[in-house]
């Protein structure tokens, strides 16, 4: 992993629909992310650093991801029964977006598919009881390099890679903190009312 190179990964514009599962009681704040500071994701360790938002490509993506869907998306998969979940279409206009679906892209920063889709988890969990398998600790590489892009200069608003969940589709991954002036996240409900808005303040890259 080479995350002095995170400054030159190639960043360009996106628009277009994106997917968020979220539960009922959530969904007038459906693009709140201030809680993604202190709970460890894939991209984010957590530590109060920055906030992060995961949207996926598809709504069934966007549902194995939070596991309202349980099992495989190749082969047999059952609904949760256990919590409701309601599908959020995300509307975004984002200006400078990088692709780590992207070969070209991965060896700009030294890592793969598998490495970016790996199992983040266990080096949090490795740390916490008697084992002999390494490495252990946070921040985990995925974390270490969710970091490393939310601090480039001039911002990165987000950027694309493989799901975890369901490796042929991808998931965007927004730093709202970075989104320039001409750039949003939007949320309209099936009536037509705009229910929550990300829109940013930093100058255009």
């Amino acid at each position: 992993m080479n995350l002095g190179n995170c400054g030159s990964l190639r960043v360009g514009p996106l628009t277009g629909t994106w997917y968020r599962a979220i539960q009922p009681q959530h969904q007038q704040t459906a693009l709140q992310t201030h809680h993604t500071r202190r709970f460890p994701s894939r991209f984010n360790e957590g530590q109060n650093l920055f906030d992060i938002l995961y949207l996926a490509e598809d709504q069934m993506v966007a549902l194995f991801e939070v596991q309202a869907l349980l099992g495989s998306p190749f082969q047999t998969w059952v609904p949760n029964p256990y919590q409701a979940w309601i599908i959020l279409n995300v509307n975004v206009t984002l200006q400078a977006v990088a692709d780590l679906t992207q070969v070209t892209e991965q060896h700009v920063v030294d890592m793969t598919t598998q490495e970016l889709t790996g199992d983040w988890r266990g080096y949090q969990l490795r740390l916490h009881v008697l084992s002999r398998i390494q490495p252990a600790g946070l921040p985990a590489p995925t974390q270490r390099l969710g970091e490393a892009l939310f601090r480039v200069s001039p911002p990165i608003e987000g950027f694309l890679t493989a799901s975890a969940k369901v490796s042929t589709r991808r998931n965007l991954v927004v730093f709202p903190d970075n989104l320039s002036h001409n750039s949003s996240l939007q949320y309209t409900d099936s009536a037509g009312n705009q229910i929550h808005v990300i829109e940013g303040v930093l100058p255009s890259p």
